[in-house]
């Protein structure tokens, strides 16, 4: 078993999935790609699904940080996934894009994450950040899918998530993103190649705590093609989809 650099213990990764389909879906497909990659290298390998915990909102109402440091006043699922946070090696945020950002079960769970650190403002040579109280730095991947066509789909996705990784002090080694996600299901001998890219990715974020520029090349390459063909395509299926509703026909 792999173990994490510098301890005795077991490499172990924290795999998140905001997708509001919990297991279903285009991003759960991907993300066990990666996890299978990381299982054959060893790790020890956790999946929790926001969409089916218990996290309330966040209040902003400061008791984490002035009346209980470190603790905040829900007593919900939350509380134990911040343990768990605490614990990894490697965190595996996945998320579908949802009006040009991360799911709203993601974003949910990340703002609970205040608690872990401190009021207190640093600046630590670029921007000014609240210190922090979790120990070691984490490594994290970023899966995200989106059905439409345009690679850009996931500009905003990108920049938000490398902010929320300067926040939580960790380090973002690789971003995986799959536009025109509905080929998976539909034409999954497309991006047969990408998702053998994706498990290598796995292994590699485990055996080198990074991803070789050559497996985010393989990962990332276009396989669309022209958009407004594909969306013709895609538009085909959705009618198809629709009568198969209306009828009450089986759809899974």
């Amino acid at each position: 078993m792999e173990v994490a650099a510098g301890t005795g213990d077991p490499f172990k990764v924290l795999a998140v999935n905001g997708s509001h389909r919990s297991e279903k879906g285009i991003t759960e497909m991907v993300m066990r790609r990666f996890l299978a990659g990381a299982a054959d290298a060893g790790a020890e390998i956790e999946v929790v699904y926001p969409a089916k915990m218990k996290i309330a909102p966040c209040l902003a109402d400061f008791d984490c940080w002035f009346k209980t440091p470190g603790v905040c006043r829900h007593k919900d699922d939350m509380s134990d996934l911040v343990q768990r946070h605490k614990g990894a090696d490697l965190l595996v945020l996945a998320t579908p894009v949802y009006v040009d950002s991360m799911s709203g079960y993601m974003k949910l769970m990340l703002e609970r994450l205040v608690s872990g650190t401190e009021p207190f403002f640093i600046f630590d040579g670029k921007r000014t950040l609240h210190p922090k109280t979790v120990g070691h730095r984490r490594k994290v991947v970023v899966i995200s899918t989106c059905a439409f066509p345009e690679r850009s789909t996931f500009d905003a996705v990108s920049l938000t998530f490398k902010k929320i990784c300067e926040n939580l002090y960790c380090d973002l080694i690789a971003e995986l993103y799959f536009p025109g996600s509905m080929m998976f299901g539909v034409y999954p001998e497309r991006v047969k190649s990408q998702m053998e890219a994706v498990e290598l990715a796995g292994r590699e974020a485990v055996d080198l705590e990074a991803v070789s520029e050559q497996t985010l090349a393989a990962i990332n390459r276009d396989y669309v093609g022209d958009p407004e063909a594909f969306d013709e395509e895609m538009n085909e299926y959705f009618n198809f989809l629709i009568d198969a509703f209306q009828k009450g026909m089986d759809t899974e």
